[in-house]
C-alpha cells in the first residue's frame, strides 16, 4: 500500500509592512527638537576661514607713535649734537646713518604693538619716523649752532652778535635769519640745514620710514 509522502510545510513568519519578510525599522527617536538644515558649501569644502590678526588700538596706537617719535627725534639731535665738531672756525657735522634706523624701528615698534595688523598705521608710522629724522636733523643743527656761539662768545659779542640757545634757533629763526652783521644776514636755520644737506643725508632720511614700515610688517605678522 503505497503512501504519498509530503515535506511538512514550515511555518511562515507574519509579513510585515517592511516587505520580504523582515520586520521594518522603528522610528527613530528624535532628540532635541526638529534638525536644521545643514548648510551647504560648493565643492564640499567650507570657504576658507578669513586671517585672524591681533587686533590693537588705533588711536592708542597713533598718540603712543607720536610720542615715540618726538622722543626719537631729541634723541637723534642730542647724537648729532655730539657727534659734530664745534672748536672750529666753522662747525663739523658727522652724520650717523643707524640713527635713522633705530628712529623708524622705534615708532614701528610702538605702532605693532599697539595698533596690531593695520597696514594704514604701517604708513601713518613711517611718516611719523620721517617726521622725526626731520626734528632731529633740524634741532641737531640748531644744538651744534648753539655750540658754536658759545665757543665763540667773545668774538661774537664783539661784532654785536648775542649767542643764541638751541631752542631760540630752532623756534625763533627756523625760517628768519640767525643774525644781522653790518647789514648782512646769515641763513636761516632751515636754509643753512638744507644747503648742507647732501645725498647722503636724504638717504638717512628715508631709512628711518623703511625701517618703521619693516619694524612693523615684522611684528605685526607673529
Amino acid at each position: 500500500m503505497s503512501q504519498n509522502w509530503q515535506q511538512p510545510q514550515q511555518p511562515q513568519p507574519p509579513q510585515q509592512p517592511g516587505g520580504y519578510g523582515y520586520p521594518a525599522q522603528p522610528p527613530q527617536p528624535q532628540f532635541g527638537g526638529p534638525q536644521q538644515p545643514q548648510p551647504q558649501f560648493a565643492g564640499g569644502f567650507p570657504p576658507p576661514a578669513p586671517p585672524v590678526g591681533r587686533q590693537g588700538n588705533p588711536a592708542l596706537a597713533v598718540l603712543a607713535a607720536v610720542i615715540a617719535a618726538l622722543v626719537g627725534g631729541f634723541l637723534y639731535a642730542f647724537l648729532l649734537s655730539a657727534l659734530a665738531d664745534t672748536d672750529g672756525a666753522e662747525p663739523k657735522i658727522t652724520q650717523f646713518a643707524y640713527a635713522g634706523v633705530a628712529v623708524g624701528a622705534l615708532v614701528g615698534f610702538v605702532i605693532a604693538k599697539l595698533g596690531g595688523r593695520n597696514p594704514a598705521l604701517w604708513v601713518i608710522g613711517a611718516v611719523l619716523a620721517l617726521v622725526a629724522v626731520f626734528i632731529g636733523e633740524t634741532y641737531g643743527y640748531a644744538m651744534v649752532m648753539s655750540d658754536w656761539f658759545g665757543n665763540n662768545e667773545s668774538s661774537l659779542r664783539a661784532i654785536g652778535v648775542d649767542p643764541l640757545s638751541a631752542n631760540e634757533i630752532f623756534f625763533s629763526h627756523f625760517n628768519s635769519p640767525v643774525f644781522e652783521v653790518n647789514g648782512q644776514s646769515t641763513p636761516s636755520l632751515f636754509d643753512a640745514w638744507k644747503d648742507d644737506a647732501d645725498a647722503l643725508t636724504w638717504i638717512f632720511m628715508i631709512l628711518a620710514p623703511a625701517a618703521a614700515v619693516s619694524t612693523s610688517y615684522r611684528l605685526s605678522n607673529r
